[in-house]
């Protein structure tokens, strides 16, 4: 049975009218301090829930299932265990950033490795120490896919957190201290398998249909009329975990946050635009709740539906 309960629902959870944010010592919590304070888009990965056997089929299944979709590492895989020495399997979480003019991968390291065995593995991969940081050798054998988002590296042993950027300033860190993210990660919920954060326009370009042309915009934007239309949300979060799906869009206001959670509601059933079948052919059970200038839906996920994390198809109610 469907569930439907659009409602407004105060937060409580921090004194004195501050948001909601993830616990100091969470993946999504380093993840998001390790971020570049001027990111348009954030895709983390948790990689406790990938398989820590064969390391080929962990991560087939990992891309299966969709919670490796947004990862940098899991394509490269067999590559970063032969340069660095170790398994992706080894980390505890990763977060790859993109800013309007450069990129950068956070990854965050499980107890099995120690920050010595880092150092090593980042001497092992081609860099030179510089001061308190490292820089990629010219003939480093790391994939170039990795390559342009790990030029430059330092290690936070307090964190346990591997930070490699395109260039030195795209390493500072500080995303966490915009208050819009923290509120719209917050309302995720639960560390997720995967998630995709992006800066409302970014995130209208990937899930919505403008732009896209023919049929599939055609449908989509009358659906969103008819639906009462669709305002571009400060930030957008969608993840995924063990047979769920959440959507989380901050808004400038309470008012606009509950309205956009009655439109959004409306566009969970019907055809699912821009992809076969209907809505409820990949996500069912929708919850819709409303916490400050959040609208959240949170939603059942079918087996071996279709990539809900990859950007490449409209998903118009986590879009405008």
């Amino acid at each position: 049975m469907r569930r439907s309960a659009v409602m407004f629902v105060a937060l409580a959870l921090i004194t004195g009218g501050c948001s909601a944010s993830p616990s100091a010592s969470s993946p999504l919590s380093a993840a998001l301090a390790a971020a570049p304070a001027d990111a348009v888009e954030i895709s983390f990965t948790d990689w406790s829930h990938v398989d820590d056997g064969d390391l080929a089929a962990a991560v087939r299944e990992g891309l299966a299932d969709d919670t490796l979709t947004r990862s940098a590492v899991a394509p490269q895989a067999a590559q970063w265990e032969e340069v660095f020495g170790f398994s992706p399997q080894d980390l505890a979480w990763e977060a790859g950033s993109l800013t309007d003019s450069g990129s950068s991968l956070a990854v965050g390291w499980s107890s099995s490795l120690g920050p010595e065995r880092i150092t090593d593995a980042l001497e092992a991969a081609g860099y030179e120490r510089d001061g308190e940081r490292w820089r990629l050798g010219e003939d480093a054998p790391l994939p170039a896919a990795l390559a342009a988002s790990m030029t430059v590296a330092e290690v936070d042993e307090r964190s346990r957190t591997l930070r490699a950027a395109s260039d030195d300033t795209a390493l500072e860190g500080g995303l966490s201290a915009r208050r819009a993210v923290r509120d719209v990660v917050a309302a995720v919920g639960e560390v997720p398998a995967a998630m995709l954060l992006q800066r409302g326009d970014r995130a209208c370009a990937t899930a919505g249909v403008s732009g896209r042309g023919g049929q599939v915009a055609e449908q989509g934007e009358a659906a969103a009329e008819r639906a009462g239309g669709l305002a571009e949300p400060t930030w957008a979060a969608r993840a995924v975990g063990e047979g769920t799906f959440t959507v989380a869009l901050g808004f400038s206001g309470p008012g606009l946050a509950t309205g956009q959670a009655r439109v959004r509601e409306r566009l969970t059933t019907g055809p699912f635009i821009g992809r076969p079948g209907a809505v409820t052919d990949v996500v069912t059970d929708a919850d819709v709740t409303v916490e400050e200038n959040v609208t959240r839906l949170s939603f059942t996920r079918r087996d071996g539906g279709p990539s809900l994390m990859d950007s490449t198809g409209p998903i118009l109610f986590a879009g405008c």
